[in-house]
């Protein structure tokens, strides 16, 4: 695939992202303002109002982008992930199979939330998901951290 190829096949996974988006908050009223809670142990993704249940996804952590040192980070090489969703996100490295680029293969590399951005929707179709939520993460010297997951109806 070439550069251009890439950048095409991009823009049709971000405007299918941007479909998914508009669904889901059409059917659920998901606006990234939401009451959330993340638990990673059971990969659940619970949204509440009023400390009442509305929906939950089931999720893939697709990566993550530290915002001082432009760092973006996949979720299948994130070692302070557990293995079982390092492996679940794995299947990720599928897209350096259909692209030939290095930057699917690569754990870790320099990007800006444009970019990021991208390749989660490059992951969402990949992974034929639901849609994305991007929640903060650690705060470290890099500052909060942004975490994108690829969201699955449970």
């Amino acid at each position: 695939m070439t550069e251009r190829e890439l950048q095409m096949y991009a823009d049709r996974c971000s405007i299918e992202l941007e479909k998914k988006q508009k669904q889901l908050k059409a059917d659920f009223g998901l606006s990234g303002q939401d009451e959330y809670v993340l638990d990673l142990d059971s990969r659940i993704l619970r949204f509440e109002k009023d400390s009442v249940l509305r929906c939950q996804f089931s999720v893939i952590v697709i990566g993550s982008l530290a915002p001082v040192s432009k760092n973006w980070l996949w979720g299948w090489a994130n070692e302070s992930l557990r293995e079982e969703f390092r492996e679940r996100a794995a299947v990720l490295n599928a897209l350096y199979d259909e692209t030939g680029f290095d930057i699917f293969k690569v754990g870790t590399f320099k990007a800006d939330a444009n970019l990021a951005r991208e390749l989660s929707a490059l992951a969402v179709h990949s992974l034929d998901a639901a849609g994305l939520y991007r929640v903060p993460g650690g705060e470290d010297q890099d500052g909060q951290v942004q975490i994108y997951l690829a969201l699955f109806p449970a």
